[in-house]
């Protein structure tokens, strides 16, 4: 007859036995993961190694077209934007030594600076969207401007301004709607008496929060800046724009937006301050593209390949 006691030793062997299994099999999984994690580890170090190999390469690159764009920068530029006077707008939020440099390689490549605005922080408050509309559709209208069929706040902004800012309807046309604007205190003269231009160079702000109220404002106002209402337009600005909800990326990541304007992300280097005014230059001679050091650009700058 199987006493008690017998049961109790019998499912304490068998739990021993389990126990012994589990750490027996623990042991030879743990030396199998070790063993792969070290490999792994070891792969990353390589890699890292060879990366950091890479970047130091790619920085002295950078560098030395630096100091190239620098020295040769004015003779290189010299002539390309010769007698062109180019509206320099700065969106909200956007950089002023960004704005400076811009201006100084404006006038370096021959041209001119024929307005200096900056728009304010209230231009692209969605809580203002509303006030803009009323200021587009009212009697500030100029004659000719043929608004597109949308209640969108940044493509009306963009249709107005664009049309007056690149010489488009009368001559009293430009002062009246930055007056407009100025009185919603959205636009700001920086510079001299405002004129229009035959470019328009958009100085774009660092990033943005990806799918901000302010970000997809400033793109629909941008796509319209190179619409047909508007004309031969820049965005400039540095990689940070050109990361996540920043306009240089939204640009580029938008069919319509990308074939509207060109854009330029490493404006805030030598290299990049001459670049934009060869694209400038582009652009004038109606060939769109993207340059810079970020994604989906068509190269360093105009004429070097990918």
């Amino acid at each position: 007859m199987i006493s008690y006691r017998y049961h109790l030793v019998s499912l304490i062997a068998v739990f021993l036995g389990i126990a012994l299994g589990v750490v027996i099999g623990t042991s030879a999984l743990n030396g199998a993961v070790v063993g792969d994690l070290r490999s792994q580890v070891s792969d990353l170090k390589k890699n890292d190694s060879a990366l950091a190999a890479q970047n130091q390469v790619l920085r002295a690159r950078s560098a030395n077209a630096d100091v190239l764009a620098q020295t040769y920068g004015a003779k290189i530029a010299s002539g390309s934007l010769a007698k062109t006077p180019v509206v320099l707008l700065g969106a909200p939020g956007a950089p002023k030594g960004m704005l400076d440099t811009v201006a100084d390689q404006v006038e370096a490549a021959g041209g001119s600076v024929a307005s200096r605005l900056q728009l304010s922080k209230d231009f692209s408050d969605p809580r203002r969207a509303n006030d803009i509309r009323s200021l587009a559709t009212s009697g500030l209208h100029p004659i000719g401007l043929q608004l597109p069929t949308t209640d969108d706040a940044g493509a009306l902004a963009g249709a107005l301004l664009g049309y007056v800012l690149l010489g488009h309807g009368q001559s009293t046309d430009l002062a009246q709607v930055i007056a407009g604007f100025g009185t919603l205190n959205m636009v700001k003269n920086a510079g001299k008496t405002p004129a229009a231009g035959k470019l328009l160079l958009l100085v774009a702000p660092g990033a943005l929060p990806k799918d901000s109220d302010a970000g997809r404002m400033l793109l629909t106002f941008t796509t319209q800046l190179g619409a047909p209402t508007g004309g031969p337009t820049v965005v400039v600005g540095d990689p940070a724009a050109d990361t996540a909800g920043g306009l240089v990326a939204l640009v580029r990541q938008d069919e319509t937006a990308s074939k509207a304007v060109s854009s330029v992300d490493d404006a805030n280097s030598p290299l990049g301050a001459l670049t934009v005014v060869l694209t400038g230059a582009e652009t004038l001679a109606g060939r769109k593209g993207h340059y810079g050091v970020g994604a989906d650009n068509d190269g360093l700058l105009p004429g070097a390949g990918s």
